[in-house]
């Protein structure tokens, strides 16, 4: 895994993500993916994530949050608008804990929502934008959330959410939060509540019988306040038709409940089977009849080689044409055709093998030939220019020819076997190769060093 993150780039820039489900620290590339992080953090410093839920959650692949209307629909940017991706070629969908934007599956449609990978995501690569990791062991706070449960459309049942947001390290000096309201619907449900909390009074002068009203009310409350909270008739009375015994106890309750669960069971369990032997009943008989059709289709492909493999080892036997023709008679017609393919595919393989070998040592020889008539013709004119210049003897002038390379040289069709120098053998073209920056080289250069201060110490002790 360390091989992985020396790949990627040096981040810039921190933030604090404190969840339902603890705290997630988030790294950013806030070089390589300048303008998707700028979004992120004003919109943390503004307050836009705070309380927003984690809406999607695919177990293996992502958690998804970032909407404040927490539909999967919604979002917001910082330019008003979707912005462009940004891609990078060290950051790669290669492990989980990558943050990255979501978009709507088009190009360019960046706005406020965001995912964190839990695996191996390539099929993404080059279609989101990647401008963060979880750093630390934050991450086990993730993996905690992507063991919720969910339902059919992938949406936790208990959503985790953002409780609050912290920018630790800003990479931006020059952002300024906006003073502008994210979720104006929540506001209003605010309001709302706080209205409702305004306690009631009931106006009895309203009513005809009002006194009467007012009477009772007054006898209710002293009687609450008595007696603490209303009771039942079925404990407070002394009636014997009226039992204190509670129909149904807790315990009667999940004994039936789990009863209920083993009937739809062994239900579900009965549904299966008979659904299986259906099926069975349906896919048994054209399973039979392709295995006999495969099996005949065997046979005749198996009888077929060995009468090609039978005629092969007659011609080899006998080594005359009349035997083929008589085994040829035995045949069908079909087969006929077949074998005499056959045949004559072979015959053209052989021919060509037979040419190529042919040509090769007929191409090989000529070469030969060819270096040998140009190696005399420069003999000659080598030879004829040195008795012009320098009066050489024959002697003289055969010795100064065998030792220029072209004239020494013996040409052959032989491959000859390279020759390996031994590492141990010293000769004048062995050299030493020394490296002032290798680490035992480094070390011999301590040493001496060392020993030379020792040395020089011992001599000023000695003077002194």
């Amino acid at each position: 895994m360390s091989n992985i993150y020396n790949l990627e780039p040096v981040t810039k820039g921190k933030v604090l993500l404190a969840t339902s489900h603890g705290d997630i620290e988030i790294e950013l590339w806030a070089r390589e993916t300048p303008k998707t992080c700028r979004n992120f953090v004003q919109l943390c410093l503004e307050g836009y994530y705070e309380s927003v839920i984690f809406h999607r959650l695919v177990k293996g692949f992502c958690l998804q949050g970032g909407d404040a209307t927490g539909t999967g629909t919604g979002g917001v940017s910082i330019y008003g608008g979707n912005f462009k991706d940004e891609f990078h070629q060290r950051l790669k969908f290669n492990r989980r804990g990558l943050v990255a934007m979501a978009n709507t599956g088009e190009p360019n449609t960046n706005t406020s929502q965001f995912f964190i990978t839990l695996g191996e995501a390539s099929e993404l690569q080059n279609k989101h934008t990647i401008f963060g990791k979880v750093s630390g062991n934050t991450i086990y706070n993730v993996l905690r959330m992507a063991e919720l449960e969910t339902d059919s459309d992938d949406r936790p049942l208990e959503p985790p959410f953002i409780k609050s947001v912290e920018v630790l390290n800003n990479p931006f000096d020059d952002i300024e939060p906006r003073d502008i309201k994210h979720k104006p619907d929540e506001v209003k449900v605010e309001k709302k509540k706080k209205k409702s909390q305004m306690k009631a009074t009931k106006n009895f002068k309203l009513l005809s019988f009002g006194d009467e009203a007012e009477e009772a009310e007054e006898e209710i409350e002293v009687e609450t306040k008595k007696f603490g909270k209303i009771i039942s008739a079925h404990d407070k009375g002394d009636d014997a038709k009226l039992s204190k015994e509670v129909a149904v106890t807790d315990e009667q309750l999940e004994l039936d409940r789990s009863l209920i669960k083993e009937q739809a069971e062994s239900i579900r369990n009965k549904l299966k089977k008979e659904h299986a032997s259906r099926a069975e009943a349906f896919v048994l008989p054209l399973t039979a009849e392709k295995e006999a059709r495969m099996k005949k289709i065997r046979e005749e492909s198996d009888k077929l080689i060995d009468d090609i493999k039978k005629i092969g080892k007659s011609d080899k036997a006998v080594g005359s044409e009349p035997s083929k023709k008589n085994n040829d008679e035995d045949l069908a017609e079909p087969d006929k055709k077949i074998v005499n393919d056959f045949r004559q595919e072979q015959r053209l393989t052989k021919g060509k093998f037979k040419e190529r070998s042919q040509s090769k040592s007929t191409r090989n020889s000529r070469h030969l030939e060819l270096f040998g008539s140009f190696q005399k013709d420069a003999k000659k004119i080598f030879s004829s220019d040195l008795v012009l210049k320098e009066d050489v003897g024959e002697e003289e002038e055969e010795e100064i020819l065998n030792n220029i390379g072209i004239f020494s040289h013996t040409f052959s069709d032989e491959q000859r076997k390279a020759r390996v120098k031994d590492a141990n053998v010293l000769d004048d073209d062995t050299y030493e190769i020394y490296d002032p920056r290798h680490p035992i080289n480094k070390r011999k250069r301590m040493k001496n060093k060392d020993s030379s201060s020792n040395e020089k110490w011992k001599k000023t002790k000695m003077l002194t």
